[in-house]
C-alpha cells in the first residue's frame, strides 16, 4: 500500500469534493437556460455538500490505495466524481445531464480498454443493450415519471462501461439500496405507493460499489 499515492489522491479528493457544490450549481443553471431560457439559482443543501465532500475524498484515497498505475487511478476517480455529481443534480431538479453521461461513457471504455482489452467491447455493447432494454420496460411498466429517458441512459451507459460480469455487480447493489429505500420510507411514512424520487443516486451508487470491488 503507497501511502504517498493515498495522501495525494485523498487531498485531490477533498480538494474536487469541494468544487462538486459549484459545478453541480453551473450545471443546474445551464440546463434550467437550456430548457426554459431563465437562469435557476437552486442552493446544494450543506449537508449534502459535506457528505459528497467525504466519500468523494474516501473514495479518491481508496483508488490511489489500490491502483498502482497512475493515469487509471485517475479515471477512476473521475468516474467515482462524475457519478457523485450526476446524483447531485438528479437528487436537486430530477435530471440527468446527457454532457455528464457522455463524459461517464468515455471515462469508462477508456478504462475497460486499458484493463481487459479491445475484446471484452463485445460483451459489454451486449450489457449496454441487455440494460438498456430491462429499464425500457421497467419504464413502461411503472411510468415513465418514475423511470425517465435519462436514468434508461445513464442505465444503459452503465451497462456498456462495467461489461459483463460486473454489471451484476452493479445491479445487486442498486437494488439492494433501492429495496432499503423504499421499504425504509413506507415504514416511516415518508413515502407511499406513488411516490416519486430520484434514480440516478442508486444507479450511481451499483457503479461506485462495483469499481471499489474490481479495482
Amino acid at each position: 500500500m503507497n501511502i504517498f499515492m493515498i495522501m495525494i489522491f485523498g487531498i485531490l479528493g477533498i480538494f474536487l469534493g469541494i468544487a462538486i457544490r459549484p459545478i453541480s450549481k453551473e450545471i443546474i443553471s445551464y440546463k434550467s437556460r437550456q430548457k426554459t431560457g431563465e437562469n435557476l439559482n437552486l442552493e446544494i443543501n450543506k449537508k449534502i455538500q459535506f457528505f459528497a465532500t467525504i466519500l468523494n475524498s474516501i473514495l479518491w484515497a481508496y483508488a490511489g490505495s489500490r491502483i498502482e498505475n497512475f493515469f487509471i487511478a485517475i479515471l477512476v476517480s473521475m468516474i467515482f466524481t462524475v457519478a457523485i455529481i450526476i446524483s447531485v443534480i438528479d437528487i436537486k431538479i430530477r435530471l440527468i445531464p446527457n454532457e455528464l453521461v457522455l463524459l461517464m461513457l468515455f471515462l469508462g471504455v477508456v478504462f475497460q480498454v486499458l484493463c481487459f482489452g479491445w475484446q471484452a467491447q463485445l460483451y459489454a455493447l451486449l450489457c449496454m443493450v441487455a440494460v438498456g432494454l430491462v429499464f425500457i420496460i421497467t419504464a413502461k411498466v411503472v411510468g415513465f415519471e418514475q423511470v425517465g429517458a435519462g436514468d434508461i441512459k445513464l442505465a444503459a451507459t452503465i451497462g456498456l462501461i462495467l461489461g459483463y460480469p460486473n454489471i451484476m455487480i452493479a445491479v445487486t447493489g442498486m437494488c439492494v439500496t433501492l429495496f432499503i429505500f423504499c421499504v425504509g420510507g413506507l415504514v416511516i411514512k415518508k413515502m407511499v405507493k406513488n411516490s416519486t424520487f430520484p434514480f440516478a443516486p442508486f444507479i450511481m451508487f451499483g457503479t461506485i460499489f462495483t469499481y471499489v470491488n474490481i479495482i
